[in-house]
């Protein structure tokens, strides 16, 4: 019998660790969808420190940063990190551009991982899914491609991030000062202007959340989360993911 495909037993992080297992994460999003971000507050290290490793050998000279920002990686790349060699992630190309190939790839890239009975080491673990707040209101349509694509094939928890909270709110609070016939540089209309901001923020979060629900396109595997304060981490034994907001953990 093939040892990937074993039964775990009931001791998880036994089983894990003998076999060098690895939590893979695909993460999804348009370009400068605050992807690179979320990997180095989640390693604790620069993207110029990621090595990209593609059929068991490590690729010289990789510009990850760059790459990622752009969406431009090989989704079958491999990005790890020395600090946190616990996690693989994928990155994919194209999503803004919502093209047939791309989602042709992501969708044989979800399939092919899905399944534990296949490949233990190859298999997809979560799906992060970055969606940023300080751009347009609105999904892409190719975003809502993605779900749909999602939706009628992974067998993977999906985890939604809005991103960029802190740059929307920055956003909201200049666009409500220029507005305000007041003294702008009253300290008590700022401070008003950034908590009409914060309110109006969360309202999109909800609007984006909502939409995507009434689509039918989530479900009861589907975490909605929103950066700003939160620090997400795995424990790689039990491949549980953890998530951590104002020093509270919610799993």
């Amino acid at each position: 019998m093939n040892s990937d495909a074993e039964t775990p037993s009931e001791d998880g992080l036994s089983f894990w660790n003998d076999r060098n297992l690895k939590f893979r994460v695909l993460i999804l999003g348009r370009a400068n969808a605050g992807k690179t971000t979320i990997l180095e507050r989640l390693t604790g290290a620069s993207m110029d420190e990621a090595e990209v490793w593609r059929d068991g050998r490590i690729l010289p000279g990789q510009a990850v940063k760059g790459q990622i920002d752009r969406g431009l990686h090989n989704i079958d790349d491999e990005i790890c990190f020395r600090p946190k060699p616990g996690f693989v992630f994928h990155d994919s190309r194209g999503v803004e551009a919502g093209s047939a190939t791309e989602l042709s790839t992501i969708q044989r890239f979800v399939e092919e991982r899905s399944s534990a009975a296949k490949n233990l080491r190859t298999q997809l673990h979560v799906i992060w899914m970055c969606l940023p707040l300080d751009e347009c209101r609105e999904l892409f349509e190719s975003e809502r491609d993605i779900f749909r694509l999602l939706k009628g094939t992974a067998k993977v928890p999906l985890v939604v991030i809005f991103t960029k909270r802190d740059g929307a709110v920055s956003k909201e609070t200049s666009q409500i000062l220029m507005g305000s016939l007041g003294n702008t540089r009253s300290r008590s209309i700022r401070r008003g202007a950034r908590g009409q901001a914060e309110l109006e923020v969360i309202d999109r979060v909800k609007e984006l959340e909502g939409e995507l629900r009434g689509l039918g396109l989530t479900d009861d595997t589907t975490m909605f989360l929103t950066t700003g304060g939160i620090l997400i981490d795995v424990d790689v034994g039990g491949s549980v993911l953890t998530v951590f907001r104002d020093g509270n953990a919610y799993s």
